[in-house]
């Protein structure tokens, strides 16, 4: 059997945490074109949720584009990336689907490749590294655009990870040049999404940057208690185990509803207990145990990079029956 409980990856279908009032509110703000900045800490299924909107909201016949900036390192990988969203948008023959790009981005040179045995087809684009960008960004922060008014449907372009783009956009020219097209675009929703808060609050709430106040601020949150609970005792009842109401509010408990510690948590607890199918509350704290042992090393690298003020203060607060820590100002 396998094993339903999913962590550490982008899940989707069933093995996705059902988040139903994130999903309709994220469905409505796409449908009415409106701009979302959503920001929550790593782990919390940010990237899995805005997929499964995609997915959602695709079916419902709208266009959808998906760029992960984590992976982008500099202006070049960037266009690639993008540019390869806007040609998976093309459809019909190879040839139809050439020109289409070519007439909407002509100042890159598309080209297919052949990736393996199955021969899957994928488009690689060539330009010159030396020449002005400008023009480029022009032709792609428009193609999209373009395509939804071309089809007569609403688009949608997620950038995950966005606050990436502090690192390699140092004069700020790519931001404002977004802004000066994505303004105009009536029919299409761009999504922004990322995860460390300080980067994030710079670019959307600094009033010297482009995007400032340029959409509404979506904070991601846990999921909400009933919602998990329903969730992991479906998950565990499909696959004949028992459990009781008790046991999945402990283990929302030590999880502290984290999305990521909570389905690890109840991946361990499948695996230990799938010869005798029963989750008692007893077995959670043999798999939090696991759960330390797994998960020691990202700890231990995160006190050798701490100071020894940071590290007394962990220590001194460890010992107190009710730590309470104020501000000094």
């Amino acid at each position: 059997m396998e094993n339903p409980f999913v962590y550490g990856k982008v899940v989707r279908g069933k093995y996705f945490a059902d988040r139903e009032a994130e999903i309709a509110e994220l469905k409505n703000d796409i449908a009415s074109s409106q701009n979302v900045i959503v920001f929550s800490p790593r782990r919390y299924g940010k990237t899995s949720l805005i997929l499964e909107v995609l997915d959602r909201v695709k079916d419902e016949g709208l266009l959808t584009c998906y760029i992960d900036l984590f992976k982008v390192t500099s202006q070049e990988t960037f266009i690639a990336a993008y540019a390869r969203e806007v040609a998976r948008l093309q459809g019909g023959r190879i040839q139809t689907m050439l020109k289409k790009i070519r007439d909407l981005l002509p100042r890159l040179v598309p080209k297919v490749v052949m990736k393996g045995e199955k021969v899957d087809l994928e488009v690689e684009f060539e330009f010159d590294p030396r020449a002005d960008k400008g023009p480029l960004f022009d032709d792609l922060f428009e193609a999209v655009a373009t395509m939804s008014l071309q089809t007569g449907k609403k688009a949608v372009v997620v950038f995950d990870e966005f606050q990436e783009i502090t690192g390699w956009d140092v004069k700020g020219q790519i931001e404002r040049q977004m802004r000066t097209h994505f303004q105009m675009h009536e029919s299409v929703s761009y999504i922004f999404m990322g995860s460390k808060r300080h980067l994030m609050q710079e670019l959307f709430r600094n009033k010297n940057r482009p995007f400032y106040r340029f959409g509404r601020h979506f904070p991601l949150g846990k999921i909400p208690k009933d919602e998990f609970a329903v969730f992991i005792q479906r998950h565990f009842e499909e696959m004949g185990y028992q459990t009781d109401l008790d046991a999945i509010r402990e283990i929302l408990h030590v999880a502290d509803d984290h999305p990521y510690y909570t389905q690890l948590l109840c991946h361990i607890l499948w695996d230990r207990k799938r010869q005798e199918k029963v989750i008692a509350k007893e077995d959670i704290y043999l798999a939090v145990q696991e759960v330390f042992m797994r998960e020691a090393h990202a700890f231990h690298d995160i006190w050798d990079m701490l100071p020894l003020k940071s590290r007394q203060l962990l220590v001194a607060l460890a010992k107190e029956d009710s730590p309470q820590v104020r501000p000094l100002f």
